[in-house]
């Protein structure tokens, strides 16, 4: 019976998702590359790169929230082109690449002046502090084309075409991985450069990969292309991108700044239980993360169209095959990551303690994947309506309220161990998933699609 009702969508949803699941991966791989080099250097070093990664998740999460407006307006626009034949989508593109350069900028002077003072507000050892600063001031400087390729590579999702990304990010990838390693380690005709070398590696890979994505769209022929910016860009546009990218920038600013403290608190314990939290959740990110991420990403897709088509019900229906797509495969890679725990772990480390908190933070992140997943799918239905809000405002509640306060009262008052933070992690996802769930059962969602489509159109 489930299989019946919802197999067309899934073949529909895992044909969009393979490219996308693919380009994750190869992402993923990348900077689980950078962690296992890391572990070769040591657990400072490892902590270094982590904590560097915190600050560059805020460039990250820009890029994001731009990328989801640019996903959600575009993929309504496919719909709508089906429906009338009108379309705005090189419009949209334009304006979010120009704002987004814009607000890359600022970044590589926070990079040149602030690179050490960003480490050692995190509570990092001295040693720790001169590695990630290093590290820093490179990956800030790539902050422009950084956001350049999230927004290119969401607008074209959006389109329906998830390949184009897939090799874009491939091919940057393989660089970044090329150049990391060799640049790190000193191989070949490569100086060795420690952890120089892996922010080096990451800055040559964005760079190349905004410039394709640039070439990708002033040549003809393709699904989307540059427009020469007008004098007067169309306002009920650029409304409702701050109105989408706003809240999902706040969201994963907010999300990186809650990580902050988090880590500190973390660094409490020791120097081995901050690299084994972030040796986890980069198995986290290989292994687990790509699904996680692609079926949000599919669901705001196909869920977009549809609603630009004016089919709210084929919305709803895909968005149920997706979660029940997440409880058969998520739940089963989880398993098997909880499982085989100890030996994922070995990979990255031989030191015994740093070991043991990585198995442990490893199971506590298997255990909470599928529920953050269905968190990103249900998420990923109101992006596709345009409501990136109820997401924000649920993530915000519960990261405060779980992730950073119950695991801080629970592990320094409480239990006075780490238990205090797996048990915050595990409440966080459970809290946040509840959140977005009774905005998908009140079916308002509908409605703030319309609305949207209705603006845009009235004035075209």
């Amino acid at each position: 019976m489930l299989l019946n009702k919802y197999l067309p969508v899934w073949v529909e949803a895992l044909n969009l998702a393979w490219p996308v699941i693919l380009n994750h991966i190869f992402t993923t791989l990348m900077r689980t590359t950078d962690m296992l080099l890391m572990g070769y250097f040591g657990p400072a070093a490892v902590t270094a790169v982590g904590l560097g990664d915190v600050w560059e998740r805020v460039v990250l999460r820009i890029g994001l929230g731009l990328g989801a407006g640019s996903i959600s307006l575009i993929s309504q626009e496919a719909g709508i082109k089906e429906r009338t034949g009108e379309q705005g989508s090189d419009e949209i593109l334009t304006q979010i690449i120009i704002t987004g350069i814009i607000i890359g900028l600022p970044f590589i002077f926070i990079g040149l002046f602030f690179s050490a003072n960003l480490i050692e507000i995190l509570g990092a050892a001295p040693e720790v502090v001169r590695l990630g600063a290093q590290y820093l001031l490179i990956i800030l400087a790539a902050a422009p084309f950084r956001i350049l390729t999230l927004i290119s590579a969401r607008a074209l999702q959006g389109t329906g075409d998830t390949s184009t990304p897939m090799m874009v990010d491939i091919i940057s990838n393989v660089i970044n991985i090329t150049l990391s390693v060799g640049l790190s380690l000193g191989l070949g005709f490569f100086p060795e450069l420690g952890v120089i070398g892996i922010g080096w590696g990451t800055f040559w890979a964005k760079l190349i990969a905004g410039v394709l994505y640039i070439i990708i769209f002033i040549l003809p022929g393709g699904n989307l292309s540059l427009e020469k910016p007008s004098r007067h860009w169309n306002l009920t546009v650029a409304k409702q991108l701050l109105l989408i990218s706003l809240p999902r920038s706040l969201q994963g600013g907010y999300q990186s700044l809650i990580t902050f403290p988090f880590n500190s608190l973390v660094l409490t314990f020791g120097t081995e239980a901050a690299a084994a939290y972030h040796i986890a959740r980069r198995i986290q990110q290989q292994i687990i993360a790509p699904l996680h991420r692609a079926y949000g990403t599919v669901t705001t897709i196909m869920a977009g169209k549809k609603l630009g088509e004016g089919k709210p019900a084929e919305s709803k229906k895909i968005t149920l095959a997706m979660l029940w797509l997440t409880a058969l495969t998520i739940g089963l890679l989880s398993l098997i990551v909880i499982y085989f725990a100890p030996d994922l772990v070995a990979f990255f480390t031989d030191d015994p303690v740093t070991k043991d908190f990585a198995r442990q933070f490893l199971r506590v992140l298997g255990l909470g994947a599928p529920i953050l997943t269905l968190y990103s799918v249900i998420s990923g239905l109101l992006t596709g309506a345009g409501d990136t809000r109820t997401p924000f405002y649920g993530l915000v509640f519960s990261q405060t309220l779980f992730k950073l306060g119950m695991s801080y009262i629970l592990s320094i008052f409480i239990l006075g161990n780490l238990w205090g933070v797996y048990i915050g992690l595990l409440l966080d996802y459970l809290m946040r998933m509840s959140w977005v769930g009774k905005r998908f059962l009140s079916n308002r969602w509908s409605a703030d699609a319309d609305k949207l489509i209705s603006a845009r159109h009235e004035i075209n």
